[in-house]
């Protein structure tokens, strides 16, 4: 799994309220709706789940205090899914 830090693109001592923020920008760039009539639309979905996964994963992981037990990718930190606004400009 990729580090969900990463996707969000905060650090690991960020704040619940910058987390969150992260997360509301993202959710606002690559939210399928967005995306409805252009064939990049299944990207967008499939960012929005990466997303989306990688917010619960971290909420999940303050509530309890424990990581997820799933090695995270150590590799360059950014997320396997290009920049959609890149493709369609």
């Amino acid at each position: 799994m990729t580090d969900p830090y990463a996707v969000l693109g905060v650090s690991r001592n960020a704040t619940d309220d910058e987390i969150k923020n992260a997360y509301r920008e993202l959710a606002r760039k690559y939210h399928p709706d967005n995306y409805a009539d252009n064939p990049l639309s299944d990207l967008a979905g499939e960012k929005m789940k990466e997303i989306n996964e990688a917010y619960d994963s971290i909420m999940a992981e303050r509530r309890t205090g424990k990581t997820s037990g799933g090695a995270y990718n150590a590799g360059t930190g950014g997320s396997s899914f290009p920049d959609v606004r890149n493709l369609i400009n």
